[in-house]
C-alpha cells in the first residue's frame, strides 16, 4: 500500500490540476497556445510563492504539503489539459415530421428561456463546469435548445411529441439529458420519468447522477452550490438505493400535482414491475388524465420499448410505455439510443385502441456529435488497429462445442456459444486473459505514476449465464492470488525476473505497451505498492457484494458479468476489456462495448482482446453506422422526415439483420425483405476456397473479357482496363456464373446479398462501366490481348473461404478511375453519388494465407449510383434450418425470455 507521504505527495499535483482546469474553464474559447501560456503562469507562480501563501491559493489544508512540481509532472499535467480542452464538437443533425414543420419550433430559445429563470439550468451549468470544457458545455446547451424546442410549451392545452435523439455508446448521452431536465423543468414540465435501462445497477446509477445534477439530495452535488434554493428542490419518488413504489412515493405526500411547484422527478428500471407500479399510483390519484406537462426519456430505448409483436397484442414493456403516455394531456416522449437501429423499424403508423400510438419518433430526430476526444468505435476498429486491440489466439476460443472433439481436460479453450452449465466444462484460464490481468495490473501502476490516483476498471465479459461469471471470478481470483504472492514475495528483490508471474509480466508490459515513458523496474516498484488495492468482483443479479465506485476511495476493480454490464453501465477508468460474446446485431454489439468513452491521459494504454472475427464484425458495424449517419445528413439537407428515414434504413443492405429480429422471424422460414441498392459498394470479401471453384471462376474471367473487348481502353495512369456502356447481359452472365461461397443468404455476414444483386441486373434496364485493376504483384494475368499484373490481397483461411484483410477488396476510393477530374478527391460515397451507371469491377487477384501459399483466385466488386427513382429489391428469401436457429440464438441472447431482462 502507499503510505501517508506518498499519499499527501498527491495532494499537491491534484491541486495544481484543480485550479489550472478552473483557471482553463473561464476562457469561452481558446486559441493554440493558451494552454500553454496558462501552464506557464502557473509554474512561476507555484514556484515564487511562498508555502504559506500558495497553501491558501491553492486551498491545501496542510503547509506540509506544499513543494514544487517536477517537470515530469508539468508534462502530464499539459497532456491533460490539452485532452480535456482542446476538443473540438459541433452541433447535431436534424430532421422533423410534417407536423413538426407547420408548428412552433422556437417557443424555447425565442420566448420561454429569455422569460424564464433558469434556475434548475443554471445549477446544472455552474456544477458540470468542473467536469466538462467550456466548449464541450456550450454544444450540449445548444444540442438541447434545439431538442426543446422540438418538444412543446407547457402552456399549451394538449400535445403528444415524440422523438429521438441518437448519440455514441458511453459518450456523454446522461448529460445531454440532464441537460434537457433542467431547461424542461425551467419551461413547467411537472412530471419527469427516466426510464434507465434494464439492470438494477444502471438504474441506480442514473438516480445518482441525476440527484447530483439536478435534485441536490442532501446538499450534495448541485445542492452544495451558493444559490441552491431548498424550496425549489425537485421531489424525487425514488432514490440511488430504490426504484419506485407506491408506498414510497405515498410517503412524499406527493398526491396533487396542482399545489406543486417543484418539479416531480422519478428514475425507474425497464421492467414491467416498476412500470405498473407507476401507472397504478398515478390511477390512485387522477382517475382521468393529468392536466400537467409530463417528459418521459427512455434511455437505451432500442431495448425491451420496442413492440416486437403484432400491434394488436404489443409487449407488456411497450405497452405501458404507451399507456404512461396516454395518462397525461400534454406529453413529450424522448429516445435516447447509440443504436436507433431498432426505433427506425417501429411501424410509423401503428395505433392500438388502448395503448394508443407507438413510440416511433415522428415529431423529430437529432443525432449528436462526439467531442473530438472521444474514445469510440472508429478510433478503436479502424481498418490499421493493431494499437488498441489485442487478437485472441484461435486455438484459444472454440465457437460451439464439438461433441466429436476430445479436448486435454488442461486445456480446455473457451467455447463462445455455450449453455447454462458450461461453468462446470470450464477447468483454467486461456493464456490470453491471464496476459489481460497482467496488463491491467500494469496499467494501474502507470496511471500511478501518472499522477492520476483515479478508478481503474478491467472488463471480462465472456457469457450471459450467473454460473458462468460465478465460475470465471473463480479461475480469476486463483490465478491474481498466484500473481499477486509472487508480486509481493519477489517484486522488491533485485532478480525478479527468474520467477514465472513476473517473467510473464515483464513479457506482456513489452508486448502489449512499447512506447511507454517508464521502464519496467520502475512499473513493478509500483505495482508492489498498490498491488492489495485490486478487487475481483462479479456482477449479476445474485452477486453479493455489488460493484461501487466510492468517491473517497479508489477503485481498482477486475469486473466480470454479461448482461448487467451489456447497456449503459459505466466502468471507471476502464482501460483493459476481454471480451467473448457474440451476436449478429449491430446495436446488441455495440452496447456490449463498454470501452467506449473518454480516457483523458490514459488513451495509449487501453487495449481491447478480442476474436479475429469479433474484430471484423465491430469494423462492419462502423461502416455501416457511418453510412446511417451520412444518410441522416443528407435527409436534414433535403428537408426530408423521420419516416423516410425510416425507410432508407430498412432498405438498407447491412440492415436486413434488423428486419430480421424486429419482425419476430424466427417463426417462419420464408421471408420477403426489401432492399435498396442505391450508393452501395458490395464486395467479394469471402473467396471460395475450393479448387473447382477458383478454377471455374479463372475461366469465368477470360470469358467475360472475350465478351468485353470492344470497346475497351487502358488507364493511363494505372494501366488497369476500362469498358464503358457494356450491354448488362454481360454482367448479368458473369455475376450469374460466378462461383460465391455462400451459406448466407441474406449477406449478413458475408456483405454480399448475391440474390439482391441478380435481381437489380435483371430488373434495371441501364447499361453498365466495368473494370479490370492492374495490380502490383508479379504474377500476370492474360486473356487474348488483355494483359495485367494481378492484384496482391492478404487471406486468412476459414472454413470453405478464404477471407480478405482488412475488411477490404477493393482499395480505397475505387470509382476514382472512371470519374472525370473533378471528382478525383472526394470520398468513395461521394462519388457513387456521381455516378451515372453502375460499375462492375473485376479483381485477378494473388492471394497470400498465413502459411504464405500463393494462389491465384478472381473476385469482384459493384458500386451503384443513386437513382431519381430509387430501385427497391424485394425478394423472398427461404433460410435453411441452421441460419434460423442462429437468428432465434441471437434475438434470445438479446433480450432473454419474453419480459424478462435480468441475467439468467
Amino acid at each position: 500500500m502507499h503510505t501517508n507521504t506518498e499519499i499527501n505527495h498527491h495532494i499537491m499535483y491534484k491541486h495544481a490540476k484543480e485550479k489550472i482546469s478552473g483557471t482553463l474553464q473561464e476562457f469561452s474559447s481558446l486559441q493554440e497556445d493558451t494552454i500553454q501560456t496558462i501552464m506557464e503562469e502557473w509554474k512561476i507562480l507555484i514556484k515564487e510563492t511562498k508555502p504559506q501563501y500558495l497553501k491558501t491559493i491553492l486551498g491545501i489544508a496542510d503547509v506540509n504539503n506544499i513543494r514544487s512540481l517536477s517537470e515530469e509532472e508539468w508534462n502530464y499535467l499539459k497532456i491533460e489539459m490539452e485532452q480535456s480542452f482542446q476538443v473540438k464538437i459541433r452541433t447535431g443533425v436534424l430532421v422533423t415530421g410534417e407536423e413538426q414543420k407547420n408548428r412552433d419550433t422556437t417557443w424555447w430559445t425565442g420566448k420561454k428561456k429569455l422569460q424564464s429563470e433558469n434556475y434548475y439550468l443554471t445549477n446544472y451549468l455552474s456544477f458540470m463546469k468542473r467536469e466538462l470544457p467550456q466548449k464541450v458545455l456550450e454544444t450540449i446547451n445548444d444540442d438541447t435548445d434545439i431538442i426543446m424546442n422540438n418538444l412543446a410549451d407547457p402552456e399549451i392545452e394538449s400535445f403528444s411529441r415524440y422523438g429521438m435523439v441518437v448519440g455514441h455508446v458511453q459518450s456523454g448521452k446522461t448529460s445531454n439529458y440532464a441537460s434537457l431536465i433542467c431547461k424542461a423543468a425551467d419551461a413547467g414540465y411537472r412530471f419527469i420519468v427516466v426510464i434507465a435501462g434494464g439492470q438494477n445497477n444502471l438504474r441506480d446509477q442514473t438516480q445518482a447522477r441525476l440527484d447530483e445534477v439536478f435534485v441536490g439530495v442532501n446538499y450534495s452535488g448541485v445542492g452544495h452550490l451558493p444559490g441552491f434554493k431548498r424550496e425549489k428542490m425537485p421531489v424525487s419518488l425514488t432514490n440511488a438505493k430504490n426504484d419506485f413504489k407506491i408506498e414510497t412515493a405515498r410517503a412524499q405526500g406527493t398526491t396533487n400535482f396542482d399545489n406543486m411547484n417543484q418539479p416531480i422527478l422519478v428514475v425507474i428500471k425497464k421492467h414491467t414491475k416498476t412500470l405498473d407500479h407507476l401507472l397504478k399510483w398515478l390511477d390512485i390519484h387522477y382517475k382521468d388524465q393529468v392536466d400537467k406537462a409530463m417528459l418521459v426519456i427512455d434511455d437505451e430505448s432500442d431495448y425491451a420499448s420496442i413492440n416486437t409483436k403484432k400491434e394488436e397484442d404489443p409487449t407488456v414493456i411497450n405497452e405501458k410505455i404507451r399507456l404512461l403516455l396516454q395518462k397525461f394531456k400534454k406529453s413529450a416522449y424522448v429516445a435516447y439510443t447509440a443504436t436507433p437501429y431498432a426505433n427506425i423499424f417501429i411501424d410509423h403508423n401503428a395505433k392500438n385502441e388502448d395503448a394508443g400510438r407507438d413510440l416511433f419518433p415522428s415529431d423529430f430526430i437529432y443525432a449528436l456529435e462526439a467531442p473530438s476526444n472521444y474514445f469510440g468505435a472508429e478510433k478503436i476498429f479502424n481498418k490499421d488497429n493493431e494499437k488498441y486491440v489485442v487478437d485472441i489466439p484461435d486455438d484459444e476460443v472454440v465457437y460451439e462445442l464439438d461433441d466429436e472433439i476430445i479436448y486435454p481436460p488442461n486445456n480446455t479453450p473457451f467455447v463462445i456459444k455455450h449453455k447454462k452449465d458450461y461453468d462446470s466444462e470450464l477447468k483454467k484460464l486461456p493464456e490470453s486473459l491471464k496476459d489481460a490481468v497482467r496488463l491491467f495490473v500494469i496499467n494501474i501502476a502507470i496511471r500511478s505514476l501518472r499522477n492520476q490516483k483515479k478508478h481503474n476498471s478491467m472488463l471480462i465479459h465472456i457469457s450471459r449465464f450467473t454460473g458462468v461469471h460465478i465460475k470465471v471470478k473463480e479461475l480469476v481470483a486463483s490465478y491474481f492470488k498466484d500473481l499477486k504472492e509472487e508480486i509481493k514475495a519477489y517484486g522488491n528483490t533485485a532478480y525478479p525476473y527468474k520467477f514465472t508471474h513476473l517473467k510473464a509480466m515483464s513479457d506482456t508490459f513489452s508486448t502489449r505497451l512499447k512506447d511507454i515513458e517508464f521502464d519496467f523496474d520502475t512499473i513493478l516498484k509500483e505495482i508492489c505498492l498498490l498491488i492489495d488495492s485490486v478487487q475481483i468482483v462479479d456482477v449479476h443479479q445474485k452477486a453479493k457484494i455489488p460493484l461501487a465506485y466510492r468517491k473517497d476511495i479508489q477503485s481498482n476493480v477486475i469486473v466480470i458479468g454479461g448482461l448487467s454490464l451489456s447497456r449503459g453501465f459505466t466502468l471507471e477508468g476502464l482501460s483493459v476489456s476481454y471480451f467473448l460474446r457474440t451476436t449478429i446485431y449491430y446495436d446488441t454489439l455495440m452496447q456490449m462495448g463498454r470501452w467506449f468513452g473518454y480516457r483523458i491521459g490514459y488513451e495509449d494504454i487501453c487495449r481491447v482482446y478480442l476474436t479475429d472475427d469479433m474484430n471484423k464484425k465491430f469494423g462492419f458495424i462502423i461502416d455501416a453506422t457511418n453510412e446511417l449517419i451520412r444518410r441522416l445528413n443528407d435527409m436534414q439537407d433535403e428537408n426530408l422526415t423521420p419516416e423516410q428515414f425510416g425507410l432508407a434504413v430498412q432498405l438498407h443492405p447491412d440492415s436486413l439483420l434488423q428486419v430480421t429480429a424486429r419482425n419476430k422471424s424466427k417463426y417462419t422460414e420464408d421471408m420477403y425483405l426489401e432492399m435498396n441498392l442505391d450508393g452501395q459498394i458490395k464486395e467479394t470479401r469471402w473467396l471460395s476456397n475450393l479448387n473447382e471453384d477458383l478454377d471455374a471462376n479463372e475461366k469465368l474471367l477470360k470469358e467475360t473479357i472475350r465478351d468485353l473487348q470492344n470497346g475497351s481502353f487502358e488507364h493511363e495512369e494505372t494501366e488497369s482496363h476500362v469498358w464503358k456502356d457494356i450491354n448488362k447481359k454481360i454482367i448479368q452472365k458473369f455475376v450469374g456464373k460466378y462461383r460465391l461461397y455462400n451459406n448466407d443468404p441474406l449477406g449478413l455476414k458475408s456483405r454480399m446479398p448475391i440474390e439482391f444483386i441478380k435481381d437489380y441486373i435483371d430488373r434495371v434496364n441501364i447499361d453498365w462501366d466495368v473494370v479490370l485493376y492492374n495490380g502490383k504483384s508479379e504474377t500476370i494475368f492474360h486473356a487474348d490481348s488483355i494483359q495485367i499484373q494481378r492484384q496482391f490481397r492478404t487471406v486468412k483461411e476459414k472454413h470453405g473461404y478464404y477471407e480478405v484483410a482488412n475488411r477490404q477488396l477493393s482499395r480505397a476510393n475505387p470509382e476514382r478511375i472512371i470519374m472525370p477530374a473533378a471528382f478525383k478527391k472526394i470520398k468513395s460515397h461521394e462519388m457513387r453519388e456521381k455516378l451515372l451507371k453502375p460499375v462492375l469491377f473485376i479483381h485477378a487477384l494473388e492471394l497470400e494465407d498465413t502459411d504464405a501459399n500463393r494462389i491465384n483466385a478472381v473476385g469482384f466488386s459493384i458500386s451503384f449510383p443513386i437513382s431519381k427513382d430509387p430501385f427497391v429489391n424485394n425478394v423472398k428469401v427461404r433460410i435453411n434450418s441452421v441460419y434460423k436457429k442462429q437468428l432465434e440464438e441471437a434475438y434470445k441472447d438479446e433480450v432473454g425470455e419474453e419480459n424478462v431482462y435480468e441475467d439468467e
